[in-house]
């Protein structure tokens, strides 16, 4: 499955409720520095909720130690760009961990990528990547699963924090249409989990 997202070189990913659209930065506010800025220790809770009927609501912990500067950022993006998949995971190995995210209880997984853009109006559109986790199994089994690298997470905050929207997508691809200058996200068969109830913890 195939999003095209209408996201020129130099805008970032964002949120609707059940497709991934443009995140534009025009008006939009950013820690510019090369160097690492100060921890900020964020703290958002999520509900992801299970595709189809019946399931459970699960509780998703996000905590992010700083955001990614804009030297990471233009590395991220220009793999994206330039390279593709493969290059997304390569820039992804050499960030350092910025963040981590665990279903309640549980232990983290380590966050690579932490990008946040702040609208003028106050809405804040995150975005968090990291090389996905790979079994043994997989692995030694060389499945198709392996095309679909990246773990990538999107979270939409109304002003304020609270109230918000995004989605996990588990496993994906991440290329650049470049014809077009679009962003593609391609999944591995599967729907992204939505996340409802986005808020910043106090």
């Amino acid at each position: 499955m195939r999003s095209k997202l209408g996201v020129p070189v130099h805008m970032m990913f964002s949120v609707a409720a059940a497709v991934l659209s443009a995140a534009t930065l025009l008006g939009a506010s950013q820690e510019s520095s090369s160097t690492p800025p100060a921890p900020v220790r964020e703290h958002f809770t999520a509900l992801a909720v299970p595709s189809g009927a019946g399931g459970t609501p699960i509780v998703i912990d996000l905590y992010i130690e700083r955001w990614s500067t804009a030297a990471e950022n233009d590395r991220f993006m220009a793999a994206v760009t330039e390279v593709g998949t493969k290059g997304v995971v390569e820039a992804l190995r050499k960030l350092p961990q910025v963040g981590s995210f665990a279903v309640l209880g549980n232990a983290g997984y380590p966050i690579t990528y932490a990008w946040r853009v702040v609208r003028q109006d106050g809405t804040e559109d995150i975005t968090l990547a990291t090389e996905r986790y790979v079994s043994f199994w997989e692995s030694a089994g060389q499945t198709r699963s392996l095309d679909y690298p990246v773990t990538l997470i999107q979270l939409k905050l109304k002003p304020g924090g609270n109230n918000g929207e995004g989605q996990i997508d588990v496993a994906a691809k991440i290329d650049m249409d470049k014809p077009s200058k679009t962003i593609i996200i391609e999944h591995m068969g599967i729907q992204p989990v939505m996340l409802t109830t986005v808020k910043r913890v106090r």
